[in-house]
C-alpha cells in the first residue's frame, strides 16, 4: 500500500476568471480560505511529493480519457457532519466528474479514498462551515444572492501545500483533457 498524505490532491481548480464570487463567500465562511483554491476534489488524501514522478503517467492516462465539458454552479447543499456543517456548490451536471473520477481510480486504485463515503464520491466546491442551527438561514440567503453561472473545465490539476506560501496548496502540474485535435 503506497504512502498517502493529506498534503497533496487532484482536483479541479475553478478558473481565476469565476472565483471572484466563490472567494467572496469563502472568505467570511472558509476556515481553508487561505490554504486552498476554490476547486473540486477528485482524490485525496493523495501521494507524498516524492512520488509525483511515479504517478504523473497514470494521470496522464486517467485525464486523456475526458474531452472538456462545462459546468453551473447555481445551487448550494450542504453536508452534515456531527459537530458542523460543510456547505458547497454542487457543479452540475455532475456525470462528466463522476466519469472522471472512475477513470482515475481505475489508474490510481489505491487512492480511492473519496469514493469511500456513504453515497460515494460527490462532487462538490466548499465554500465554508455552518453550524447545524445556522445552516438552513445561511443557505437560503446564500441561494437567493447568488447569481448561477457556467465554466469550461479542460484539466485536473496535481497540487500540494507549500513551505514556501505559508502551506498554502500550490499547483504541481496540470494534465490536460483530450481535445480531439
Amino acid at each position: 500500500m503506497p504512502s498517502k498524505t493529506h498534503t497533496t490532491a487532484v482536483v479541479l481548480i475553478s478558473p481565476e476568471t469565476v472565483q471572484p464570487p466563490i472567494q467572496a463567500i469563502r472568505q467570511i465562511h472558509d476556515r481553508n480560505f487561505e490554504r486552498w483554491m476554490p476547486h473540486i476534489t477528485l482524490l485525496y488524501p493523495f501521494a507524498p511529493r516524492h512520488d509525483f514522478g511515479d504517478i504523473t503517467s497514470a494521470l496522464t492516462k486517467a485525464a486523456q480519457q475526458v474531452t472538456p465539458f462545462s459546468v453551473q454552479l447555481a445551487r448550494f447543499d450542504a453536508f452534515q457532519h456531527r459537530k458542523s456543517c460543510t456547505m458547497f456548490l454542487v457543479p452540475e451536471p455532475a456525470d462528466e466528474i463522476v466519469q472522471l473520477h472512475s477513470a482515475l481510480i481505475q489508474q490510481l486504485p489505491d487512492y480511492d479514498d473519496t469514493a469511500r463515503f456513504a453515497g460515494g464520491f460527490h462532487p462538490h466546491l466548499s465554500v465554508g462551515q455552518f453550524r447545524h442551527r445556522s445552516l438552513r438561514t445561511e443557505q437560503q440567503r446564500l441561494q437567493t444572492e447568488w447569481q448561477p453561472f457556467r465554466y469550461e473545465i479542460v484539466n485536473l490539476s496535481l497540487i500540494y501545500r507549500s513551505p514556501e506560501t505559508d502551506d498554502r496548496f500550490v499547483v504541481a502540474e496540470q494534465f490536460s483533457f483530450q481535445t480531439g485535435d
